[in-house]
């Protein structure tokens, strides 16, 4: 990705040296941040409009916005080391994709917790489910029907309990702290 918008860079200002990934990209394009970081922005918006608008694909949204995320990390931190400024434009420009469909991301997530909440996951161990949970809890973050998201986790986690479902009290109790951490009450 970082090539493609780089390149979109060269396109339009005529960069030309830059040389690859290992290389950090704000040293080559010293005064271009401006628009390399509508550039990233544009991309995340595009991509990530393909991923939360296919309806088709409801099913794998919240893992395919996952490794979108995990992507957009890792070039987050080895091209442009953490800095600030593109941290916020992807920050920005994840929170306007994930919420494009209004109240349907939400609903999902709380249906992703529930599938890896439930005893059918029993192959995963704890630290693998509470690794899942934290990086479900990032996109939580970004999503602004959360009173959607509270309603639906709450009829999975009743059916859960109640059915004697849950993969573990302990990972239950975990996002329901973590959930409570991010909301405040």
């Amino acid at each position: 990705m970082v090539s493609l918008i780089c390149a979109g860079i060269y396109d339009a200002d005529g960069w030309t040296s830059y040389r690859g990934p290992s290389e950090d990209v704000l040293t080559v394009f010293k005064g271009q941040c401006k628009s390399l970081r509508q550039a990233i922005s544009s991309y995340i918006r595009r991509t990530g409009q393909s991923i939360v608008m296919d309806e088709e694909k409801d099913k794998d949204m919240v893992s395919s916005l996952l490794e979108f995320k995990a992507s957009l990390d890792s070039i987050l931190e080895e091209s442009f080391s953490n800095n600030e400024a593109f941290c916020n434009t992807i920050k920005d420009s994840f929170e306007h994709l994930i919420n494009l469909r209004q109240n349907r991301p939400a609903e999902l997530i709380a249906k992703f917790l529930d599938e890896k909440l439930r005893d059918g996951n029993k192959g995963t161990s704890e630290e693998e489910l509470e690794g899942t949970l934290d990086k479900v809890l990032v996109l939580f973050k970004f999503i602004q029907g959360k009173d959607v998201f509270e309603a639906f986790y709450k009829k999975d986690l009743a059916k859960r309990l109640l059915l004697g479902k849950s993969a573990s009290i302990n990972a239950e109790k975990s996002m329901i702290s973590k959930l409570k951490t991010e909301c405040g009450s």
